[in-house]
């Protein structure tokens, strides 16, 4: 303990460490830091170190010291007018003997969301406080309304918006989904249902109060259209930049959920965004597996959950919304609101406490995210085993934002989770010869393909592109139409 105790002494106050004198009584800021710790990660005050430009003295406490401040602390620790709750026990205030002086330490660990906010007097707008590098700071009203709505165990994603029906959500969005879906999940029973019925089943809509439909937070997120959410999340904003060194370029290419020419909605941000990033990703030619060119690797799938789960656990009630940045090889992912689960949990893995589950659920219907909670640990050992820089987690109190910092470069081709993660996708997975040959790839694992799909595994930007290829493809009798309109689906002619 003393050894510990000295360590920390050699060290400046930060963010998880407070030293105060404490010689005139117990000092009144040290509610405020009380506040702060327990609302952030935790830490340690210490109190008989006096502080002198940034080096540190041990003072020492007298025993009569010791016994008053602790029973004094105590006594406001468990005064409801005073502290908002005590989340404390026995062993975490102790005295401690340090170069043969007694000093009084206070271990404080960070609250459960539960019990966030811990505030101090009874105004949780006034008594609110966090801790960053800068030292203890008076939380923002909307950081404190956002710690009260996590402290709910029910989704607040499920939540039915009854003001709405079912009409403001995006019907192409919700066709685009559904196609992706049949095709992971063939032969699903929710296949055969109508539009209304498989909402419900993913818990995007649901009756509310006079029997008919609305759709719930993630339905209305998800699917919706941006100027309908904005009416539910008025600082709902997603935004895509692609910037350069040029000064006199603002950005090279941008695309955000205001455009109006496109839903707007979560799902088709995540569409737009995901090939944009991966296109500095550069797979060599030599990379190979059965033959077929590697076009997607670990890091691949890495990249898509980061972007997934940035959308699944942010806060849309606050500030700045989500942002992604691409800048030649570097690349943030940015959401408002700050992790549920300790440091330690979100590095561990295997933890996961997502602000909107039921988001991160239908990415994961559509093979995108992680349930487990191993999203951090997929980018960490991706990123390792391509000896490409650690990537960083920014966790900004202040701001109450979550950013991640990646570079990627050149990929080599290594087997592991892009080969197994899901085996009906090989399609996206390898790049054949031709796009001929991608198709005809994707029929033999499928059973067949749609219009959709040859758009997308052939990166086709219109239906036109898409169509000149099905009809050469049909004319070669390479493959045949099946069915009509909606329901149209193209095989392998036998």
């Amino acid at each position: 303990m003393k050894e510990e105790i000295l360590e920390e002494l050699n060290i400046k106050e930060n963010h998880e460490r407070e030293c105060k004198l404490a010689a005139g009584g117990l000092p009144e800021s040290i509610w405020e830091t009380y506040s702060s710790f327990a609302n952030t990660n935790g830490g340690t005050i210490l109190l008989g170190i006096r502080e002198y430009r940034d080096s540190f003295t041990v003072e020492g406490l007298t025993d009569k010291q010791i016994v008053k401040y602790q029973k004094d602390f105590w006594s406001t620790l468990n005064d409801r007018n005073k502290v908002s709750k005590n989340i404390l026990l026995n062993h975490h205030v102790r005295p401690v003997i340090v170069r043969e002086k007694k000093i009084l330490r206070i271990d404080v660990p960070a609250a459960d969301r539960h019990d966030k906010p811990v505030y101090i007097g009874t105004d949780p707008m006034k008594g609110t406080y966090k801790r960053d590098y800068e030292g203890d700071f008076l939380c923002a009203e909307e950081a404190v309304r956002a710690m009260f709505a996590d402290q709910r165990d029910v989704s607040g994603d499920v939540e039915v918006l009854e003001e709405f029906g079912l009409d403001v959500l995006n019907q192409d969005t919700i066709k685009g989904y559904r196609i992706i879906f049949e095709q992971l999940h063939s032969g699903h029973p929710w296949n055969a249902l109508e539009n209304d019925e498989f909402l419900m089943k993913l818990r995007a809509a649901a009756k509310n109060k006079n029997g008919t439909l609305s759709p719930t937070i993630a339905g209305l997120l998800f699917f919706g259209e941006a100027y309908h959410i904005t009416e539910v999340f008025p600082n709902y904003f997603l935004d895509y930049r692609e910037e350069c060194d040029d000064k006199a370029v603002r950005w090279l290419f941008r695309t955000h959920s205001n455009e109006g020419d496109w839903s707007g909605n979560i799902y088709d941000f995540f569409c737009k965004v995901r090939t944009r990033m991966d296109d500095d990703i550069a797979v060599p030619f030599a990379n190979r597996r059965n033959g077929y060119r590697v076009d997607r690797v670990d890091v691949h799938d890495a990249l898509e959950e980061a972007l997934a789960n940035a959308l699944a656990h942010a806060n849309y009630y606050g500030r700045r919304g989500i942002l992604v940045v691409k800048k030649g090889k570097k690349l943030s992912i940015s959401n408002p609101g700050t992790i549920r689960v300790t440091k330690e949990e979100f590095y561990a893995g295997g933890n996961s406490d997502p602000r909107n589950p039921n988001i991160l659920k239908m990415f994961g219907f559509v093979n995108v995210g992680e349930r487990a909670g191993s999203g951090v640990d997929k980018i960490m050992t991706a990123w390792a085993e391509q000896n490409w820089k650690k990537p960083e987690f920014d966790f900004s109190e202040r701001s109450d934002r979550v950013t991640l910092k990646l570079e990627v470069g050149q990929v080599v081709y290594i087997p592991g989770i892009a080969d197994i993660r899901n085996e009906n996708t090989d399609y996206a997975e390898v790049t054949a010869v031709s796009k001929e040959e991608k198709v005809l790839a994707y029929i033999r694992q499928k059973g067949s393909i749609s219009m959709q799909k040859v758009m997308e595994i052939g990166n086709y930007r219109s239906r036109t592109g898409a169509r000149k290829l099905i009809d050469k493809m049909i004319n070669a009798d390479l493959i045949e139409k099946m069915g009509e309109g909606n329901k149209t689906i193209y095989k392998i002619k036998e």
